[in-house]
């Protein structure tokens, strides 16, 4: 039983050290960038998760009202996307803003709140465009009034081919030590439906085939177009670029190109790292007593060394 509050506390006391902002980051690549600058991205950007998700930093935002409501599935192109939203202006919730509403994608999940009440919080929080693919978001989209919404997509084969790769990443919260986080914990719900049940359309069992997926993918597709308003609904592939996207949404074309971050090796980097610490959590038990005890040995054998040179100083002193 004392494991779990170890562990989280000291995953908190390491991860916590370095973390001197309260800005949720985004290591990002480029397409353009090397393999190994987007290697170290993934790495960066893990440790900015869990640094995140143990010591529970927030952004200090002022209260929006959501206006935009994105109900894409991911590995759509939704880093570059709202990457792009936030040059309109706009305040998405995209991966690494998750664990500041932790707590309302609880309560939507369960029911304790309405889908006024979540988007209202998520207002309160500073956010005005969230991305949760549940049906019953979709449902909530179709009826608010001034809220638009926007469904990334992308070829349904390369989108079931990259969505293996972060496959791995639907079952963490249900794992140690992830499942010892409240923040993850909190999401584990809201992960399960939109990594596992939409995907797969209500067939959970076959998360990782690729005919499934993509029949998933297809069919979330159809049910977004057939639920949501002709008038109120953008289908959107980032290929378009900023054009189809400002006319919906009523802004000027900024200058310059549509961001393109190309982020699978990074969320390649994201996932193993986060699947080895399930395997390799326990090594964080003795790993603060091991740093103890070498201190303790370099202090001992630098002391050591110190007490014959002050013998030999003041032997010379009474010399002299």
């Amino acid at each position: 039983m004392m494991l779990r509050p170890l562990t989280t506390a000291i995953l908190y006391l390491i991860l916590s050290a370095p973390h001197n902002s309260c800005n949720a980051k985004a290591f990002v690549a480029e397409a353009s960038s090397s393999y190994l600058a987007k290697v170290a991205s993934g790495l960066a950007q893990s440790a900015e998760w869990l640094s995140d998700f143990v010591v529970g930093t927030s952004s200090r935002r002022q209260p929006r009202k959501v206006k935009l409501a994105i109900v894409s599935l991911g590995r759509t192109g939704t880093t570059s996307f709202t990457a792009a939203l936030k040059q309109l202006g706009y305040a998405p919730i995209h991966d690494d803003n998750c664990h500041e509403v932790s707590d309302i994608y609880a309560k939507m999940m369960d029911g304790s709140f309405t889908m006024d009440e979540v988007n209202i919080a998520l207002g309160e929080r500073g956010f005005d465009a969230p991305m949760i693919s549940t049906r019953e978001y979709v449902q909530w989209a179709a009826r608010a009034p001034n809220v638009k919404v926007i469904l990334t997509v992308r070829d349904t084969q390369k989108w079931a081919q990259s969505w293996l790769s972060v496959v791995p990443a639907a079952f963490l919260p249900l794992q140690r030590p992830f499942c010892w986080i409240r923040s993850i914990r909190e999401l584990s719900a809201f992960n399960t439906k939109v990594m596992v049940d939409i995907p797969t359309n209500g067939h959970p069992e076959l998360y990782d085939d690729v005919p499934t997926l993509e029949a998933g993918f297809d069919a979330w597709t159809k049910y977004v177009m057939k639920t949501i308003p002709r008038k109120k609904l953008l289908v959107f592939d980032v290929k378009q670029g900023w054009k189809p996207l400002c006319d919906f949404l009523g802004e000027p074309v900024p200058e310059g190109s549509f961001p393109h971050i190309n982020d699978r090796v990074v969320v390649d980097i994201i996932v193993k790292v986060f699947v080895a610490l399930t395997w390799i959590w326990p090594l964080l038990i003795p790993l603060p007593f091991l740093v103890v005890y070498l201190l303790a040995v370099y202090l001992g054998l630098f002391l050591g060394s110190l007490f014959p040179f002050l013998e030999n100083w003041k032997d010379k002193e009474k010399r002299s």
